[in-house]
C-alpha cells in the first residue's frame, strides 16, 4: 500500500510539473506578457494598440512638431508615438538621431487602412532624415517598437 502511494504522489507530481512548464511557454508566447515579441512580429506590431512596459520613459515635444527628445530603459512593445490623416499624395518627412544603448528599437510608419507597415524609418542607432512622398491618403501610425531597449534621441515627423 505504502508504495502505491508513493508511486501516485510521484505521478501527480510529475504531471503538476509539466503543467507548469506547458504553461509558462503558452503565456510565454503572448504578447501581452512578453510585449518584446510585437518588435519581431510585423502582424502584432500592425494590430496592436498600446503594448509596452518600460522601467522609464519620456518624451518631450519640441516646437509642436509630432515627435520629439526621448528617452526610455527596459522599453519592451509599442507605443504610438503620433496619428497623423493624410490627404491624397502627400509626403512625410521624418529627422532622427537615436542612440539604442542596449536591445532593440526601431521606429515605424503604419498605414492603418491597409493594415500594413508602410516604411521602416530607423531601425537601431543612428542619424538621418527621410521624406516620403506619394503616400495614398489615409490614417497612418508612427510606433516606437522595441525589445528590452533602452534608448535615447531626437524624432520629428512632419506631413506636407
Amino acid at each position: 500500500m505504502r508504495r502505491n502511494k508513493k508511486k501516485g504522489t510521484l505521478v501527480i507530481t510529475v504531471f503538476c510539473i509539466t503543467v507548469s512548464a506547458a504553461l509558462c511557454i503558452w503565456l510565454s508566447r503572448q504578447p501581452s506578457f512578453n510585449p518584446g515579441r510585437i518588435y519581431h512580429n510585423d502582424d502584432l506590431l500592425v494590430r496592436e494598440q498600446e503594448n509596452f512596459h518600460a522601467v522609464n520613459y519620456a518624451l518631450e515635444p519640441v516646437d509642436g512638431d509630432s515627435g520629439g527628445r526621448f528617452f526610455t530603459d527596459g522599453f519592451s512593445g509599442s507605443r504610438t508615438v503620433t496619428i497623423m490623416e493624410l490627404e491624397e499624395r502627400n509626403s512625410v518627412s521624418c529627422t532622427w538621431n537615436i542612440d539604442v544603448k542596449k536591445g532593440l528599437f526601431k521606429i515605424v510608419l503604419i498605414d492603418t487602412q491597409n493594415a500594413r507597415i508602410a516604411e521602416t524609418i530607423c531601425e537601431g542607432s543612428g542619424e538621418g532624415n527621410m521624406v516620403l512622398e506619394g503616400l495614398p491618403a489615409g490614417e497612418y501610425r508612427v510606433k516606437f517598437a522595441a525589445d528590452n531597449a533602452a534608448v535615447e534621441g531626437i524624432f520629428h515627423i512632419i506631413s506636407d
